[in-house]
């Protein structure tokens, strides 16, 4: 096990502001530290995604039509607030990048602790017997060399093997940028951010899940395990096809046909990648 450093305490991190609009103070707990550097330079931007929560349905009675229930997160920079809201469809997607001079003041508070680096699978199993709070660090390398996009995030499910000396890890969400299009100094828009579960069992190697627009049909197919059976019965591929095409052909749609499928998408982890990465575990030692 390697010597003692430090790293982020996630459950002591928080992001916070102050509108214009009510005198309030809003803190919202840190869900992943991201960082894009310049090599050469040294200079870095820094992003610091929240935790998802709820608004909407205010009115009273609720009305979806008034006042739509929705899922959001807010990614906090020096200069900007992204802000996503996850709705039931991708039709009704509507991010925003705010700058921070539309808030009384922005930022964030994160909280370093005492921590030991996991170099082994035996030492990540013994963190996780123990009980310990363990964090990832993983850096991703632009094409080039010129840059790179690290990412820092609690790890909230993970599994280690005594028999076969392996570990895994299954954690998120967290949010990606491109370190081969992104560069430091210049604002990303919305759209640069991808949306990721990760999932690996090496320290040099990244499963990302990624999320997608995807056709609610998109899953319709699948075949559940006898011991957890379907509520209801699998369609056939033919079927599927069959009411495809009896949304988007064959009539005038009020709305252009690649809406429409917009409006029968939702956004879901449903794209993997594999990417080349390095990826330090910590156990926190307090």
């Amino acid at each position: 096990m390697a010597a003692t450093t430090t790293a982020l305490d996630f459950a002591r991190s928080f992001c916070y502001y102050i509108p214009r609009s009510q005198p309030i103070w809003v803190r919202i707990q840190a869900e992943c530290r991201c960082e894009i550097v310049d090599n050469a330079t040294g200079r870095a931007d820094a992003y610091v995604l929240g935790v998802r929560t709820q608004t909407g349905l205010r009115t009273t009675p609720p009305s979806d039509a008034l006042d739509p229930g929705y899922d959001f997160w807010m990614i906090f920079s020096r200069r900007h607030i992204f802000v996503r809201r996850g709705h039931t469809s991708v039709y009704t997607r509507n991010p925003t990048r705010v700058p921070v001079e539309e808030f009384v003041t922005t930022g964030w508070q994160l909280r370093s602790a005492p921590a030991t680096a996991l170099d082994s699978p035996a030492a990540i199993l013994a963190a996780l017997q123990a009980g310990r709070v363990i964090v990832a660090r993983t850096s991703f390398a632009a094409a080039d060399g010129t840059r790179t996009y690290a990412i820092e995030y609690p790890v909230k499910w993970a599994d280690g093997d005594a028999t076969n000396d392996a570990f895994r890890v299954e954690t998120g969400p967290v949010v990606l940028l491109d370190p081969d299009r992104v560069r430091v100094g210049t604002p990303p828009a919305f759209d640069d951010f991808q949306w990721a579960y990760l999932d690996y069992h090496a320290f040099d190697t990244v499963r990302c899940l990624l999320e997608r627009p995807t056709s609610i049909l998109s899953a319709a197919t699948y075949q559940a395990s006898p011991a957890t059976p379907r509520r209801h019965p699998a369609l056939s591929a033919e079927q599927v096809a069959q009411i495809e095409a009896r949304l988007y052909e064959g009539w005038d749609t009020p709305i252009p046909p690649a809406a429409l499928r917009q409006l029968l998408q939702t956004d879901h982890y449903s794209a993997v990648e594999h990417r080349q990465a390095k990826t330090v575990l910590y156990a926190l030692d307090q």
